[in-house]
C-alpha cells in the first residue's frame, strides 16, 4: 500500500475510528429487507438489541416497510455514515463500499461469504478486490464473512440481537460467528458480560491484533477472549500478548490443530492455520491462558471474572460423598494441581465439628450429611479457609437424596451460605454443581451462585481446568 493510499484510510488508531465501530452515531443496512433475509435480519437485530442512533436501509429487494429511513441506493444515503452492514451478494460488494467511501463513511462490516472462504482463485481475486476497494474508498472493512460487532452499551449486537445487555468487562475476538453468539449467550447462565465483542470472519483488513491492540488499551475491558483460527502477523500477535498478559489475562480458543481442523478452517475463513506445538509454546511464553474447547473457555472465563485472592495449584476439595471426591482427588493432579493434605490444624478442628465414622478430613474432604447441617456447614468452610496448605477451594455441591432437590428451602439455605462465605473469604471460591437432578433447580441455582460471584461450574474437570488457568495467570 503507497502512502497515497494509506492516507485515504481512516486510521485504526485514532479514537474517532474506533467510536465509529463501537460507539456508530449512525449506521446502515445494505441488503433484502423481506422477512428472513440478510438485511431484514439485522435490521431486527438493531431493534432487538435496542440501538438509540440513527439507522438508514438501502432495500435491495422493496421489501416494504421496516420503520427506518429508506433508500433505493448507496448514493442517496445521508453523508458521513459511522457504519454500514452489507448483507448482499459478494460479487457486489467491492463496488459498494466504492460507493460508501464517497458518502464518507467510516467502517464497513460485511456480512456476505464467498471470498478467500472458497478457497478458489475467483474467490481470492474477488477478496483482494474488496481489500482496495476499502483503500480507494477510505473505509476501513471488518469481515467479510462475520456478524460484526457486539456492543450492548451502544446497542450494537450479532443477529438476532437478543442477548444480554448487561455491560460488563469482557472483549471477545472471534474469527467464528457462531463461537461469537455462543459465547455472548453463555453469560447468561454464568453471569459474566461483554464489553465489546467482535466477530471479523477472513479479516480483509482490520485484523484480530487491530482489535487486540484496542481491547489492551481500553479500560473497561479487564479480560480478553479469542477464538483464533490464525493470524496475519504472527510477531505483532506476540507482542500485544506479551505488553498485556501481566495486567489482563487474555484467554485463547485455537481452532485447526489437527489435520482435519486444518482443512475446516480453511474452507471456514480462508486462514491458514499454524502448527498447534509451536503456537502453544509461543502462546504460553508470552503469557496467554490456552484453552481447548468453547465449554473450557466459558468456564474460565467466569472463573476469571470471580477470582479472589491469590490461587495457585493447591486445591482443598469439600464434598458430601466418598467416591466422587476420590474421582476429584484422582483428576486434579492430572491436569496439573495438588491436592495436598490439610494441616494438621486444620484436621483436628474438621474431627471436632463432624464425626469420623464415614467421613474423610484429610483431603478431599467428605463431610456426608452432617457436615450440611445449618451451622456445621459454615463452620466446615471457615475452617478449610484458613488452611495453611491450600489456596484454592473446590465444594461438589452434590445433594445426593433426590429428595433433597425438592426442598428448595434446603438448597437455597446452601446457596446462600456458599455466597456469604464466598464474600468473606480470602481463597478461591470454585462450585461443582452437577446435572443429576431435578433441571430446574439445577440452572436455577447455576445462575443464582454465578450471579452472586461464586464460579460454579457443571463438572469437576471443568471446574479443575478453570482453577490451573486463574493459578497460571497469577
Amino acid at each position: 500500500m503507497s502512502d497515497r493510499e494509506k492516507k485515504k484510510v481512516m486510521n485504526y488508531q485514532e479514537p474517532a475510528f474506533w467510536d465509529a465501530v463501537f460507539h456508530p452515531k449512525s449506521v446502515c443496512v445494505i441488503g433484502k429487507t423481506e422477512k428472513f433475509k440478510g438485511g431484514a435480519m439485522f435490521n431486527k437485530s438493531l431493534i432487538n438489541i435496542g440501538y438509540k442512533g440513527r439507522i438508514s436501509v438501502v432495500s435491495t429487494d422493496n421489501g416494504g416497510d421496516h420503520g427506518f429511513d429508506s433508500f433505493d441506493k448507496i448514493e442517496d444515503l445521508p453523508d458521513g455514515i459511522d457504519y454500514a452492514i452489507l448483507a448482499i451478494p459478494a460479487s457486489k460488494t467491492p463496488e459498494a463500499i466504492r460507493e460508501l467511501g464517497k458518502k464518507g463513511t467510516k467502517v464497513a462490516h460485511i456480512f456476505s461469504s464467498g471470498f478467500g472462504d472458497l478457497e478458489t482463485g475467483a474467490g481470492r481475486a474477488l477478496e483482494q478486490d474488496l481489500k482496495m476497494a476499502g483503500i480507494e474508498g477510505g473505509v476501513r472493512i471488518i469481515g467479510p464473512n462475520c456478524l460484526g460487532i457486539f456492543s450492548p452499551e451502544s446497542g450494537i449486537a450479532y443477529p438476532p440481537g437478543i442477548f444480554p445487555k448487561e455491560i460488563g468487562n469482557l472483549g471477545f475476538i472471534s474469527q467464528s460467528g457462531g463461537t461469537a453468539q455462543s459465547l455472548a449467550w453463555s453469560g447468561d447462565i454464568y453471569s459474566f458480560f461483554h464489553n465489546k465483542g467482535v466477530s471479523l470472519g477472513n479479516s480483509v483488513d482490520l485484523s484480530i491484533e487491530d482489535f487486540l491492540e484496542y481491547m489492551i488499551n481500553d479500560p473497561k475491558i479487564e479480560i480478553i477472549a479469542l477464538y483464533v483460527e490464525g493470524v496475519k502477523d504472527g510477531a505483532r500477535f506476540l507482542t500485544l500478548l506479551r505488553s498485556a498478559t501481566k495486567t489482563k489475562p487474555i484467554v485463547i480458543l485455537k481452532a485447526g490443530i489437527t489435520e482435519a481442523g486444518v482443512a475446516a478452517t480453511a474452507s471456514h475463513t480462508g486462514i491458514l492455520a499454524g502448527n498447534a506445538a509451536v503456537w502453544n509454546g509461543a502462546i504460553r511464553q508470552a503469557g496467554g491462558v490456552i484453552v481447548s474447547t468453547f465449554d473450557e473457555l466459558v468456564e474460565t472465563i467466569s472463573a476469571f471474572t470471580k477470582r479472589k485472592g491469590s490461587p495457585k495449584r493447591k486445591i482443598a476439595i469439600i464434598n458430601r460423598g466418598g467416591g466422587e471426591g476420590i474421582i476429584a482427588a484422582d483428576t486434579l493432579p492430572t491436569i496439573g494441581l495438588e491436592v495436598p493434605h490439610y494441616t494438621k490444624k486444620t484436621q483436628d478442628a474438621l474431627s471436632n465439628l463432624i464425626p469420623s465414622t464415614g467421613t474423610g478430613i484429610k483431603n478431599p474432604l467428605d463431610f456426608a450429611a452432617v457436615g450440611g447441617y445449618p451451622g456445621v456447614f459454615e463452620k466446615v468452610l471457615a475452617t478449610i479457609d484458613d488452611d495453611e496448605n491450600t489456596d484454592t477451594i473446590i465444594y461438589m455441591h452434590h445433594i445426593e437424596y433426590g429428595h433433597l432437590f425438592t426442598r428448595k428451602e434446603y438448597n437455597q439455605y446452601l446457596l446462600d451460605a456458599l455466597v456469604k462465605f464466598y464474600k468473606q473469604s480470602r481463597k478461591t471460591l470454585l462450585v461443582v454443581l452437577p446435572l443429576y437432578y431435578s433441571f430446574d433447580e439445577w440452572i436455577r441455582s447455576m445462575r443464582y451462585l454465578n450471579s452472586k460471584g461464586v464460579s460454579t461450574h457443571p463438572t469437576i474437570l471443568g471446574a479443575g481446568k478453570a482453577a490451573l488457568h486463574i493459578a497460571e495467570f497469577e
